[in-house]
Protein backbone atom coordinates (compact mmCIF):
# COMPACT_ATOMS: atom_id res chain seq x y z
CA UNK A 1 0.00 0.00 0.00
CA UNK A 2 1.54 3.48 -0.67
CA UNK A 3 0.89 6.30 1.97
CA UNK A 4 0.89 9.92 0.64
CA UNK A 5 1.65 12.51 3.37
CA UNK A 6 1.42 16.24 2.82
CA UNK A 7 2.46 18.30 5.30
CA UNK A 8 1.73 22.39 4.96
CA UNK A 9 3.68 24.37 7.44
CA UNK A 10 3.24 27.84 8.14
CA UNK A 11 5.28 29.52 11.00
CA UNK A 12 5.99 33.69 11.19
CA UNK A 13 9.04 35.40 10.85
CA UNK A 14 9.05 38.79 11.83
CA UNK A 15 10.79 41.96 11.44
CA UNK A 16 10.73 45.04 13.55
CA UNK A 17 8.39 45.14 16.47
CA UNK A 18 5.05 43.33 15.87
CA UNK A 19 3.18 42.34 19.02
CA UNK A 20 2.40 38.12 18.45
CA UNK A 21 5.67 37.65 16.85
CA UNK A 22 8.65 36.39 18.12
CA UNK A 23 11.61 37.83 16.55
CA UNK A 24 15.12 36.22 17.02
CA UNK A 25 17.00 39.74 16.33
CA UNK A 26 21.06 39.24 15.82
CA UNK A 27 23.01 42.23 17.91
CA UNK A 28 25.44 44.47 16.02
CA UNK A 29 28.77 45.59 17.13
CA UNK A 30 29.99 48.85 16.63
CA UNK A 31 31.54 47.70 13.23
CA UNK A 32 28.37 46.57 12.08
CA UNK A 33 28.73 42.83 12.29
CA UNK A 34 26.71 40.27 14.20
CA UNK A 35 27.24 38.67 17.42
CA UNK A 36 26.15 35.36 17.12
CA UNK A 37 26.14 32.54 15.24
CA UNK A 38 25.58 31.91 11.30
CA UNK A 39 21.97 32.05 10.40
CA UNK A 40 22.02 28.15 9.89
CA UNK A 41 22.48 27.32 13.13
CA UNK A 42 20.16 28.33 15.36
CA UNK A 43 20.43 27.16 19.13
CA UNK A 44 18.16 27.13 21.49
CA UNK A 45 20.20 29.83 23.87
CA UNK A 46 21.81 32.78 22.93
CA UNK A 47 24.55 33.36 19.97
CA UNK A 48 28.30 32.20 20.40
CA UNK A 49 30.31 33.62 17.69
CA UNK A 50 30.24 37.03 15.74
CA UNK A 51 29.96 37.00 11.61
CA UNK A 52 29.50 39.85 9.44
CA UNK A 53 27.11 39.49 7.00
CA UNK A 54 27.65 40.31 3.34
CA UNK A 55 25.05 41.88 1.33
CA UNK A 56 22.40 39.17 -0.02
CA UNK A 57 23.70 37.48 -3.53
CA UNK A 58 21.14 38.02 -6.28
CA UNK A 59 23.13 37.15 -9.11
CA UNK A 60 20.65 34.37 -9.73
CA UNK A 61 17.46 35.70 -9.11
CA UNK A 62 15.27 36.99 -11.93
CA UNK A 63 14.36 40.79 -11.31
CA UNK A 64 12.49 42.92 -13.74
CA UNK A 65 14.37 45.13 -16.12
CA UNK A 66 15.80 47.98 -14.92
CA UNK A 67 14.57 51.37 -14.79
CA UNK A 68 16.65 54.05 -15.90
CA UNK A 69 19.53 55.08 -13.80
CA UNK A 70 18.69 58.39 -12.16
CA UNK A 71 21.64 60.70 -11.99
CA UNK A 72 24.73 59.30 -10.02
CA UNK A 73 24.86 60.50 -6.02
CA UNK A 74 27.60 60.04 -3.69
CA UNK A 75 26.83 56.33 -2.21
CA UNK A 76 25.28 56.71 1.23
CA UNK A 77 27.21 54.69 4.21
CA UNK A 78 25.94 51.27 4.32
CA UNK A 79 23.85 50.77 7.00
CA UNK A 80 24.37 47.94 9.53
CA UNK A 81 21.92 45.04 8.97
CA UNK A 82 20.48 42.24 11.18
CA UNK A 83 18.10 39.41 10.89
CA UNK A 84 16.00 36.82 12.23
CA UNK A 85 14.91 33.69 11.28
CA UNK A 86 13.12 30.43 11.95
CA UNK A 87 13.06 26.83 11.07
CA UNK A 88 9.63 24.81 10.08
CA UNK A 89 7.78 23.22 11.34
CA UNK A 90 9.41 22.34 14.88
CA UNK A 91 11.53 25.79 15.64
CA UNK A 92 14.41 23.67 15.76
CA UNK A 93 16.90 23.28 13.16
CA UNK A 94 17.48 19.40 13.36
CA UNK A 95 14.13 18.71 12.73
CA UNK A 96 13.02 20.65 10.43
CA UNK A 97 12.95 21.11 6.73
CA UNK A 98 12.69 24.95 5.92
CA UNK A 99 14.94 27.46 7.26
CA UNK A 100 13.43 31.01 6.83
CA UNK A 101 15.61 34.19 7.10
CA UNK A 102 14.67 37.87 6.98
CA UNK A 103 17.79 40.05 6.62
CA UNK A 104 16.91 43.78 6.99
CA UNK A 105 18.97 46.88 8.07
CA UNK A 106 19.02 47.96 11.85
CA UNK A 107 17.96 51.56 11.33
CA UNK A 108 16.66 53.64 7.80
CA UNK A 109 16.30 57.55 6.88
CA UNK A 110 12.90 58.65 6.16
CA UNK A 111 12.61 58.36 2.50
CA UNK A 112 15.96 56.66 2.23
CA UNK A 113 16.09 53.62 0.07
CA UNK A 114 16.95 50.31 1.19
CA UNK A 115 16.27 46.65 1.41
CA UNK A 116 15.48 43.94 2.85
CA UNK A 117 15.48 39.65 1.90
CA UNK A 118 13.62 37.13 2.89
CA UNK A 119 15.72 33.70 2.36
CA UNK A 120 14.31 30.40 2.33
CA UNK A 121 16.90 27.47 2.48
CA UNK A 122 16.29 23.63 2.02
CA UNK A 123 17.86 22.38 5.21
CA UNK A 124 16.10 18.39 4.88
CA UNK A 125 17.41 15.79 2.72
CA UNK A 126 14.48 15.69 0.54
CA UNK A 127 12.48 17.80 -2.10
CA UNK A 128 10.17 20.30 -0.49
CA UNK A 129 7.42 21.10 -3.02
CA UNK A 130 5.09 24.24 -3.55
CA UNK A 131 7.26 26.27 -1.09
CA UNK A 132 5.59 29.37 -0.31
CA UNK A 133 5.99 32.61 1.45
CA UNK A 134 3.49 35.57 2.66
CA UNK A 135 4.42 38.59 3.81
CA UNK A 136 1.91 41.10 5.32
CA UNK A 137 2.39 44.42 3.52
CA UNK A 138 5.25 46.22 5.85
CA UNK A 139 3.74 49.43 7.80
CA UNK A 140 5.20 53.02 7.24
CA UNK A 141 6.78 51.28 4.11
CA UNK A 142 6.63 52.41 0.16
CA UNK A 143 7.59 49.46 -1.82
CA UNK A 144 9.16 50.73 -4.90
CA UNK A 145 9.97 46.55 -6.33
CA UNK A 146 9.75 43.29 -5.31
CA UNK A 147 12.03 40.71 -6.69
CA UNK A 148 10.02 38.00 -7.45
CA UNK A 149 7.05 39.52 -7.92
CA UNK A 150 3.79 38.00 -5.46
CA UNK A 151 0.80 38.32 -5.58
CA UNK A 152 -1.36 39.98 -2.65
CA UNK A 153 1.48 39.19 -0.88
CA UNK A 154 2.42 35.58 -1.82
CA UNK A 155 5.06 33.93 -3.22
CA UNK A 156 5.19 31.08 -4.60
CA UNK A 157 8.66 29.86 -4.93
CA UNK A 158 7.80 26.32 -6.56
CA UNK A 159 10.09 23.21 -5.27
CA UNK A 160 13.36 23.90 -3.41
CA UNK A 161 16.26 20.86 -3.69
CA UNK A 162 17.79 19.64 -0.83
CA UNK A 163 20.27 22.79 0.03
CA UNK A 164 18.48 25.00 -2.43
CA UNK A 165 18.17 28.64 -1.30
CA UNK A 166 15.60 30.62 -2.84
CA UNK A 167 14.87 34.86 -1.64
CA UNK A 168 12.74 37.71 -1.73
CA UNK A 169 14.02 41.12 -2.36
CA UNK A 170 11.95 44.23 -1.27
CA UNK A 171 12.82 47.80 -2.45
CA UNK A 172 11.59 50.49 -1.08
CA UNK A 173 11.61 53.66 1.49
CA UNK A 174 10.50 54.43 5.13
CA UNK A 175 7.33 56.80 4.93
CA UNK A 176 7.83 58.39 8.16
CA UNK A 177 9.65 58.48 11.21
CA UNK A 178 8.50 55.52 13.70
CA UNK A 179 9.15 51.94 12.87
CA UNK A 180 8.59 49.49 9.92
CA UNK A 181 6.79 46.26 10.97
CA UNK A 182 6.16 43.10 8.35
CA UNK A 183 5.59 39.76 9.10
CA UNK A 184 6.54 36.66 7.13
CA UNK A 185 4.50 33.42 7.35
CA UNK A 186 6.16 29.86 5.43
CA UNK A 187 4.36 26.80 3.79
CA UNK A 188 5.04 23.63 1.94
CA UNK A 189 3.85 20.21 1.00
CA UNK A 190 5.86 17.06 0.84
CA UNK A 191 4.87 14.49 -2.42
CA UNK A 192 5.17 10.78 -1.60
CA UNK A 193 6.34 10.30 -5.39
CA UNK A 194 6.78 7.10 -7.68
CA UNK A 195 7.84 5.97 -11.41
CA UNK A 196 6.09 3.49 -13.18
CA UNK A 197 8.42 2.70 -16.47
CA UNK A 198 6.39 2.48 -19.21
CA UNK A 199 7.24 0.33 -22.08
CA UNK A 200 5.63 -0.90 -25.40
CA UNK A 201 7.40 -4.45 -26.44
CA UNK A 202 7.09 -5.38 -30.33
CA UNK A 203 7.47 -8.33 -32.21
CA UNK A 204 9.28 -8.97 -35.31
CA UNK A 205 9.38 -11.94 -37.36
CA UNK A 206 11.66 -12.55 -40.05
CA UNK A 207 11.24 -16.02 -41.97
CA UNK A 208 13.96 -17.72 -44.63
CA UNK A 209 13.69 -21.56 -46.38
CA UNK A 210 15.80 -22.94 -48.70
CA UNK A 211 14.81 -21.32 -52.43
CA UNK A 212 15.49 -24.31 -53.89
CA UNK A 213 15.30 -27.84 -53.54
CA UNK A 214 15.90 -31.53 -55.31
CA UNK A 215 12.87 -34.01 -53.55
CA UNK A 216 14.14 -36.92 -51.50
CA UNK A 217 17.43 -35.79 -52.27
CA UNK A 218 18.51 -32.21 -51.15
CA UNK A 219 17.39 -30.91 -47.58
CA UNK A 220 14.95 -27.77 -47.12
CA UNK A 221 16.22 -25.77 -44.21
CA UNK A 222 13.73 -23.17 -42.51
CA UNK A 223 14.40 -20.80 -39.77
CA UNK A 224 12.17 -18.18 -38.02
CA UNK A 225 13.76 -15.34 -36.27
CA UNK A 226 11.68 -13.36 -33.27
CA UNK A 227 12.91 -10.14 -32.14
CA UNK A 228 11.97 -7.55 -29.67
CA UNK A 229 11.74 -3.91 -31.55
CA UNK A 230 10.23 -2.40 -28.79
CA UNK A 231 11.16 -1.34 -24.96
CA UNK A 232 10.88 -3.65 -22.13
CA UNK A 233 10.12 -7.02 -22.21
CA UNK A 234 7.88 -9.31 -24.44
CA UNK A 235 6.24 -12.13 -21.97
CA UNK A 236 5.24 -15.70 -22.99
CA UNK A 237 6.29 -15.19 -26.72
CA UNK A 238 5.00 -17.96 -28.72
CA UNK A 239 5.56 -18.85 -32.73
CA UNK A 240 3.53 -20.83 -34.79
CA UNK A 241 3.57 -22.07 -38.35
CA UNK A 242 1.21 -23.72 -40.16
CA UNK A 243 3.03 -25.59 -43.00
CA UNK A 244 1.31 -25.28 -46.92
CA UNK A 245 -0.33 -29.01 -47.87
CA UNK A 246 2.67 -30.91 -49.57
CA UNK A 247 5.24 -29.65 -47.17
CA UNK A 248 6.01 -31.13 -43.26
CA UNK A 249 8.39 -31.57 -40.80
CA UNK A 250 10.85 -34.37 -40.93
CA UNK A 251 8.81 -36.00 -38.03
CA UNK A 252 5.72 -36.08 -40.35
CA UNK A 253 4.06 -32.92 -38.31
CA UNK A 254 2.68 -30.51 -40.68
CA UNK A 255 2.60 -27.71 -38.01
CA UNK A 256 4.32 -26.57 -35.21
CA UNK A 257 3.91 -24.04 -32.01
CA UNK A 258 6.57 -23.14 -30.09
CA UNK A 259 7.19 -21.33 -26.91
CA UNK A 260 10.40 -19.54 -26.65
CA UNK A 261 9.97 -17.73 -23.85
CA UNK A 262 10.26 -14.21 -22.28
CA UNK A 263 12.36 -11.59 -24.77
CA UNK A 264 14.10 -8.63 -23.81
CA UNK A 265 14.31 -5.39 -25.37
CA UNK A 266 16.36 -6.11 -28.28
CA UNK A 267 16.86 -9.76 -28.12
CA UNK A 268 15.91 -12.42 -30.44
CA UNK A 269 15.66 -15.61 -31.06
CA UNK A 270 15.75 -18.45 -33.68
CA UNK A 271 14.01 -21.70 -34.53
CA UNK A 272 15.39 -24.05 -37.28
CA UNK A 273 13.43 -26.54 -38.95
CA UNK A 274 14.19 -29.25 -41.74
CA UNK A 275 11.31 -30.26 -44.11
CA UNK A 276 10.55 -32.17 -46.58
CA UNK A 277 8.16 -32.50 -49.78
CA UNK A 278 5.66 -35.24 -51.09
CA UNK A 279 5.88 -34.08 -54.24
CA UNK A 280 7.90 -31.27 -57.02
CA UNK A 281 6.18 -28.15 -56.82
CA UNK A 282 5.98 -24.66 -55.06
CA UNK A 283 4.82 -24.20 -51.63
CA UNK A 284 5.09 -20.94 -50.04
CA UNK A 285 3.49 -19.56 -46.16
CA UNK A 286 4.54 -17.55 -43.25
CA UNK A 287 4.59 -18.16 -39.60
CA UNK A 288 3.78 -15.85 -36.88
CA UNK A 289 4.47 -15.21 -33.47
CA UNK A 290 2.49 -13.53 -30.36
CA UNK A 291 3.11 -12.74 -26.72
CA UNK A 292 1.15 -11.82 -23.76
CA UNK A 293 -0.41 -8.27 -24.76
CA UNK A 294 0.91 -8.41 -28.02
CA UNK A 295 -1.31 -9.49 -30.95
CA UNK A 296 -0.26 -12.23 -33.73
CA UNK A 297 2.79 -10.62 -36.19
CA UNK A 298 3.25 -12.11 -39.33
CA UNK A 299 6.28 -12.54 -41.17
CA UNK A 300 7.11 -11.99 -44.62
CA UNK A 301 5.88 -14.59 -47.65
CA UNK A 302 8.67 -17.46 -48.03
CA UNK A 303 8.38 -20.19 -50.81
CA UNK A 304 10.62 -23.21 -51.43
CA UNK A 305 10.98 -24.62 -55.46
CA UNK A 306 10.99 -27.96 -55.16
CA UNK A 307 12.44 -30.22 -58.38
CA UNK A 308 13.68 -33.40 -59.70
CA UNK A 309 15.45 -34.74 -62.17
CA UNK A 310 13.39 -37.63 -64.29
CA UNK A 311 15.44 -39.68 -66.73
CA UNK A 312 13.90 -41.87 -69.46
CA UNK A 313 15.93 -44.20 -71.51
CA UNK A 314 15.57 -46.02 -74.90
CA UNK A 315 17.28 -48.45 -76.84
CA UNK A 316 16.90 -48.79 -80.95
CA UNK A 317 18.71 -51.74 -82.25
CA UNK A 318 18.31 -53.78 -85.84
CA UNK A 319 15.76 -56.42 -86.58
CA UNK A 320 18.49 -59.29 -86.89
CA UNK A 321 21.66 -59.33 -87.75
CA UNK A 322 23.97 -62.38 -89.55
CA UNK A 323 26.04 -64.59 -86.90
CA UNK A 324 29.77 -63.73 -86.42
CA UNK A 325 28.78 -59.65 -87.64
CA UNK A 326 28.32 -56.58 -85.69
CA UNK A 327 24.78 -56.65 -83.68
CA UNK A 328 24.61 -52.65 -83.03
CA UNK A 329 22.73 -50.92 -80.14
CA UNK A 330 21.96 -47.03 -80.05
CA UNK A 331 20.44 -45.93 -76.59
CA UNK A 332 19.57 -42.40 -75.99
CA UNK A 333 18.91 -41.20 -71.84
CA UNK A 334 16.91 -37.87 -71.50
CA UNK A 335 16.31 -35.97 -68.63
CA UNK A 336 12.88 -35.36 -68.82
CA UNK A 337 12.75 -33.75 -65.32
CA UNK A 338 13.47 -29.83 -63.96
CA UNK A 339 16.86 -30.40 -62.30
CA UNK A 340 20.10 -31.19 -63.27
CA UNK A 341 20.84 -35.13 -62.94
CA UNK A 342 24.04 -35.03 -61.43
CA UNK A 343 26.54 -38.87 -61.81
CA UNK A 344 24.59 -39.98 -65.13
CA UNK A 345 25.27 -43.82 -65.75
CA UNK A 346 23.70 -46.20 -68.01
CA UNK A 347 24.98 -49.48 -67.20
CA UNK A 348 23.67 -52.60 -69.89
CA UNK A 349 23.16 -56.02 -69.06
CA UNK A 350 24.73 -58.01 -72.10
CA UNK A 351 23.96 -61.40 -72.94
CA UNK A 352 25.92 -64.65 -72.88
CA UNK A 353 28.33 -65.94 -75.30
CA UNK A 354 29.06 -62.31 -76.66
CA UNK A 355 31.99 -60.31 -77.54
CA UNK A 356 31.54 -56.16 -77.72
CA UNK A 357 33.68 -55.06 -80.85
CA UNK A 358 32.68 -51.94 -80.97
CA UNK A 359 32.77 -49.88 -77.10
CA UNK A 360 32.19 -46.81 -78.29
CA UNK A 361 32.14 -44.24 -75.68
CA UNK A 362 31.60 -47.03 -72.55
CA UNK A 363 33.38 -49.82 -71.55
CA UNK A 364 32.59 -53.19 -71.27
CA UNK A 365 33.35 -55.31 -67.85
CA UNK A 366 32.30 -58.84 -67.74
CA UNK A 367 28.84 -59.32 -68.66
CA UNK A 368 27.63 -55.51 -68.32
CA UNK A 369 28.62 -52.70 -70.65
CA UNK A 370 28.49 -49.21 -68.68
CA UNK A 371 29.10 -45.30 -70.15
CA UNK A 372 28.92 -42.83 -67.82
CA UNK A 373 27.16 -39.37 -68.86
CA UNK A 374 27.94 -37.26 -65.98
CA UNK A 375 25.42 -34.76 -65.10
CA UNK A 376 22.74 -34.14 -67.69
CA UNK A 377 20.90 -30.60 -67.61
CA UNK A 378 16.56 -30.53 -67.22
CA UNK A 379 15.78 -31.14 -70.80
CA UNK A 380 18.95 -32.57 -71.97
CA UNK A 381 19.76 -35.91 -73.78
CA UNK A 382 22.74 -37.84 -74.58
CA UNK A 383 22.79 -40.47 -77.11
CA UNK A 384 25.67 -43.50 -77.41
CA UNK A 385 26.05 -46.77 -79.41
CA UNK A 386 27.83 -50.25 -79.06
CA UNK A 387 27.82 -53.29 -80.76
CA UNK A 388 28.14 -56.88 -79.64
CA UNK A 389 29.19 -59.87 -82.12
CA UNK A 390 28.48 -63.66 -81.09
CA UNK A 391 29.02 -67.03 -83.02
CA UNK A 392 25.96 -68.76 -81.96
CA UNK A 393 21.85 -68.22 -83.31
CA UNK A 394 20.25 -66.81 -80.51
CA UNK A 395 18.51 -63.52 -79.86
CA UNK A 396 20.71 -60.56 -78.46
CA UNK A 397 18.36 -59.08 -75.76
CA UNK A 398 20.52 -56.11 -73.79
CA UNK A 399 18.78 -54.57 -70.86
CA UNK A 400 20.06 -50.99 -69.59
CA UNK A 401 19.33 -48.89 -66.26
CA UNK A 402 19.94 -45.29 -66.21
CA UNK A 403 20.97 -43.66 -62.64
CA UNK A 404 21.51 -40.49 -61.58
CA UNK A 405 21.39 -38.43 -58.41
CA UNK A 406 18.38 -37.97 -56.88
CA UNK A 407 16.17 -39.53 -59.73
CA UNK A 408 14.27 -42.88 -60.22
CA UNK A 409 16.22 -45.39 -62.32
CA UNK A 410 14.91 -45.38 -65.73
CA UNK A 411 15.37 -49.13 -67.61
CA UNK A 412 14.64 -50.07 -71.61
CA UNK A 413 15.61 -53.38 -73.31
CA UNK A 414 16.01 -54.37 -76.61
CA UNK A 415 16.85 -57.19 -78.50
CA UNK A 416 18.41 -58.24 -82.35
CA UNK A 417 17.88 -61.75 -83.57
CA UNK A 418 20.73 -63.40 -85.21
CA UNK A 419 20.36 -65.69 -87.31
CA UNK A 420 23.07 -67.68 -89.70
CA UNK A 421 23.54 -68.64 -92.88
CA UNK A 422 23.09 -72.50 -94.60
CA UNK A 423 25.55 -73.82 -96.46
CA UNK A 424 26.38 -77.80 -97.65
CA UNK A 425 29.09 -79.29 -99.38
CA UNK A 426 28.34 -82.68 -100.79
CA UNK A 427 30.91 -85.30 -102.32
CA UNK A 428 30.24 -88.56 -104.10
CA UNK A 429 33.37 -89.96 -105.89
CA UNK A 430 35.11 -93.21 -106.27
CA UNK A 431 38.83 -94.04 -106.49
CA UNK A 432 39.23 -95.90 -109.62
CA UNK A 433 36.92 -94.75 -112.59
CA UNK A 434 38.22 -98.13 -115.00
CA UNK A 435 36.27 -100.78 -113.24
CA UNK A 436 36.42 -105.01 -114.47
CA UNK A 437 32.56 -106.66 -114.66
CA UNK A 438 31.95 -108.43 -111.67
CA UNK A 439 34.33 -106.71 -109.55
CA UNK A 440 33.42 -104.99 -105.98
CA UNK A 441 33.70 -101.12 -106.36
CA UNK A 442 33.34 -98.63 -103.62
CA UNK A 443 31.56 -95.20 -103.80
CA UNK A 444 33.07 -92.85 -101.06
CA UNK A 445 30.12 -90.28 -99.91
CA UNK A 446 30.82 -87.34 -97.46
CA UNK A 447 28.34 -84.19 -96.58
CA UNK A 448 29.74 -81.44 -94.92
CA UNK A 449 27.95 -78.55 -93.02
CA UNK A 450 29.80 -75.31 -94.32
CA UNK A 451 27.34 -72.60 -93.33
CA UNK A 452 26.70 -71.14 -90.45
CA UNK A 453 23.57 -73.22 -88.69
CA UNK A 454 23.01 -76.73 -87.95
CA UNK A 455 21.95 -78.43 -90.93
CA UNK A 456 19.00 -80.97 -90.27
CA UNK A 457 17.15 -84.12 -91.18
CA UNK A 458 20.61 -84.05 -93.75
CA UNK A 459 19.72 -86.44 -96.41
CA UNK A 460 21.80 -88.32 -99.43
CA UNK A 461 19.90 -90.05 -101.64
CA UNK A 462 22.29 -92.00 -105.06
CA UNK A 463 20.78 -93.46 -108.00
CA UNK A 464 21.92 -95.90 -109.57
CA UNK A 465 21.92 -96.82 -113.11
CA UNK A 466 20.51 -100.29 -114.51
CA UNK A 467 24.08 -101.86 -115.21
CA UNK A 468 25.27 -101.44 -111.85
CA UNK A 469 24.53 -103.61 -108.98
CA UNK A 470 24.22 -102.69 -105.00
CA UNK A 471 26.18 -104.95 -102.87
CA UNK A 472 26.37 -103.22 -99.36
CA UNK A 473 26.71 -99.86 -97.48
CA UNK A 474 27.59 -98.91 -94.06
CA UNK A 475 25.49 -96.17 -93.33
CA UNK A 476 22.99 -96.65 -96.63
CA UNK A 477 20.08 -98.80 -97.04
CA UNK A 478 18.94 -99.72 -100.77
CA UNK A 479 15.52 -98.57 -101.53
CA UNK A 480 15.13 -99.70 -105.21
CA UNK A 481 17.52 -98.59 -107.02
CA UNK A 482 18.02 -95.51 -104.85
CA UNK A 483 21.07 -95.98 -102.04
CA UNK A 484 19.33 -93.97 -99.17
CA UNK A 485 21.76 -92.11 -96.77
CA UNK A 486 20.29 -90.36 -93.65
CA UNK A 487 23.00 -88.63 -92.00
CA UNK A 488 20.48 -86.27 -89.59
CA UNK A 489 21.65 -83.22 -88.14
CA UNK A 490 25.08 -81.95 -88.91
CA UNK A 491 26.71 -79.04 -86.65
CA UNK A 492 28.76 -76.30 -88.58
CA UNK A 493 31.95 -76.91 -90.00
CA UNK A 494 31.44 -80.91 -89.36
CA UNK A 495 31.40 -83.38 -91.51
CA UNK A 496 30.09 -87.03 -92.09
CA UNK A 497 31.46 -89.60 -94.27
CA UNK A 498 29.99 -93.20 -95.71
CA UNK A 499 30.22 -95.59 -98.54
CA UNK A 500 28.93 -97.79 -100.71
CA UNK A 501 29.84 -101.15 -102.62
CA UNK A 502 28.42 -101.95 -106.14
CA UNK A 503 29.70 -104.31 -109.15
CA UNK A 504 29.58 -103.75 -112.86
CA UNK A 505 26.92 -106.46 -114.41
CA UNK A 506 27.12 -104.42 -118.10
CA UNK A 507 30.05 -103.40 -120.02
CA UNK A 508 30.14 -99.30 -120.80
CA UNK A 509 29.96 -95.71 -119.29
CA UNK A 510 27.56 -95.85 -116.23
CA UNK A 511 26.70 -92.67 -113.91
CA UNK A 512 26.48 -92.44 -110.66
CA UNK A 513 23.73 -89.65 -109.09
CA UNK A 514 23.75 -88.17 -105.73
CA UNK A 515 21.27 -85.70 -104.39
CA UNK A 516 21.56 -84.08 -100.90
CA UNK A 517 19.04 -82.24 -99.19
CA UNK A 518 18.80 -80.78 -96.04
CA UNK A 519 16.04 -78.81 -94.18
CA UNK A 520 18.18 -75.62 -93.69
CA UNK A 521 18.57 -75.98 -97.72
CA UNK A 522 16.42 -74.83 -99.91
CA UNK A 523 18.05 -76.28 -103.27
CA UNK A 524 18.73 -79.90 -103.57
CA UNK A 525 22.40 -80.63 -104.23
CA UNK A 526 23.81 -82.63 -106.99
CA UNK A 527 26.44 -84.52 -107.53
CA UNK A 528 27.31 -87.30 -110.13
CA UNK A 529 30.12 -89.38 -110.87
CA UNK A 530 30.87 -91.38 -114.10
CA UNK A 531 32.43 -95.08 -114.06
CA UNK A 532 33.23 -97.01 -116.95
CA UNK A 533 32.89 -101.07 -116.41
CA UNK A 534 34.63 -103.06 -119.20
CA UNK A 535 35.09 -107.15 -119.62
CA UNK A 536 37.64 -109.00 -118.03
Amino acid sequence: MNVRYLSVVALVVCAGTLVGCKSDSMPVNAEGEYIGTAPHARPSTGWSRSVKLAPPDRSAEAAPAPAPAPAAAPAPRAAATTGDVMYIPTGERSTSALMVEKIFPRTVSVGQPFEYTIKTTNISGMTLNNVTVNEVTPTNFTVQSVTPQGSNGSFNLGNLNPGESKSIIFKGAAAGTGTINACASANYTFALCHTINVVQPALAITKTITPEAILNCTPINMTVEVKNTGSGEAMNVRVTDQLPAGLTLANGGTSFDEAIGNLPAGASRTITKELKAASVGRYENMASTKADGINAVNSNRVAVVVKQPKLEITCKAGGQVMMGRDACYEMTVSNKGDAVSNNTKVTATLPAGVTVSNAGEGAATGGSYTVNVGSLAAGASKTFRFCLRTNTIQPLNVSATATGDCSAPANTNCSINVYGVADIGTLVTDLDGVVPLGDPHTYQVAVKNQGQIQLTNTRMVVTLPAGIQFLSSPLGKLEGNKVVFNFGTIAPGDTVNSNFVVKGVTVGEHLVIGETTANEIKTPVRDDELTAFFEK
